[in-house]
């Protein structure tokens, strides 16, 4: 696109980015690139990285880490969340910290759910409410909804779960 490029500067050991790129004025320390990636941030809103269009386009105030396209889209003003991937943690009305979301969808509808570790395609996709679930593996714990304590790790795991306090091991375990 004209008027956009990445540059490596070999002289100065560093990257020169010509595009949608900025550090907000509000808030401290807060790293923003992407179309209205991080736009209402305000004060209060520190040390948020957001890269990506519409990447925590909502957050006002917290500290958090959201890339990819849409990542944290529903923030307002949570904190200690890692998003990843595309739409990860993208929750439309989002009061959760301490989640970590990696792959694309990951933990896409959460909504109060907290201390919830997804890493994969769509893992914990459907939860809105459970907390402290683990689900490592492309659709891990894809149903649960609500359930809390649960730990899945494989392709598939716990994909039909929707209690809690389950523990499972292997591809549709």
């Amino acid at each position: 696109t004209a008027g956009k490029y990445a540059l490596w500067d070999e002289s100065a050991d560093s990257w020169i980015i010509s595009g949608t790129q900025s550090t907000v004025t509000a808030g401290t320390s807060n790293y923003i690139a992407g179309v209205n990636a991080g736009n209402s941030i305000a004060s209060g809103g520190n040390y948020n990285v957001t890269v990506g269009d519409e990447a925590g386009t909502a957050l006002t105030t917290g500290d958090n880490v959201l890339i990819g396209y849409g990542a944290g889209d529903g923030f307002d003003a949570e904190s200690n969340n890692v998003g990843v991937g595309y739409n990860a943690l993208g929750g439309a009305s989002y009061a959760a910290a301490n989640n970590t979301a990696v792959g694309s969808g990951a933990l896409e509808s959460a909504t109060t759910g907290a201390s919830n570790v997804a890493v994969g395609y769509a893992a914990l996709d459907a939860n809105t409410t459970g907390a402290e679930n683990v689900a490592v593996g492309d659709n891990a714990l894809g149903a649960n909804v609500s359930g809390a304590a649960n730990t899945a790790v494989g392709k598939g795991a716990l994909l039909a779960n929707t209690g809690g306090s389950n523990t499972t091991l292997g591809h549709t375990a």
